[in-house]
């Protein structure tokens, strides 16, 4: 006994077999996005963040690893009660232009920069997924404003 698919029905097969291959891969990117997310949510109050502050929402959008690379090459944090403003990236302004450097660790991410003229200058780090990727969860950006 043989069972005929006739091409029709394979097409309907192919096609439900994609559509469920992109699912499964849209649902291990939103898994992936949640660790990440938690994973800056932790870290950032690990860091003294308060949940719902200026400064613990930054940390928690710019990412726990670039903003700890921003706030070390800042002076130590202030007292306690005094909530301290961490710019999103370096900006220079006597030149009004900026560079973002390649992820870290593994430089999924490339890096860019901005010479903006008389306009500020704004760059962000690209992130790396969790741990390290050779792809890049969120590039790197340089604007003029």
């Amino acid at each position: 006994m043989s069972i005929q698919v006739s091409s029709g029905m394979g097409r309907l097969a192919v096609a439900w077999l994609a559509a469920a291959w992109v699912l499964c891969g849209c649902q291990t990117m939103q898994n992936l996005a949640q660790q990440q997310d938690a994973y800056n949510r932790q870290r950032c109050q690990e860091f003294g963040l308060a949940p719902g502050t200026p400064p613990y929402i930054q940390c928690v959008s710019q990412g726990a690893n670039a903003y700890a690379a921003a706030v070390s090459s800042n002076p130590p944090p202030p007292p306690a009660g005094v909530v301290p403003v961490v710019p999103l990236w370096p900006v220079q302004p006597q030149n009004n232009s900026c560079s973002a450097p390649a992820s870290t660790p593994k430089g999924g991410c490339q890096g860019c920069s901005v010479s903006c003229g008389a306009q500020q200058a704004s760059c962000t780090p690209g992130q790396e997924w969790l741990g390290g990727s050779e792809s890049c969860m969120s590039p790197a950006v340089c604007t003029c404003r």
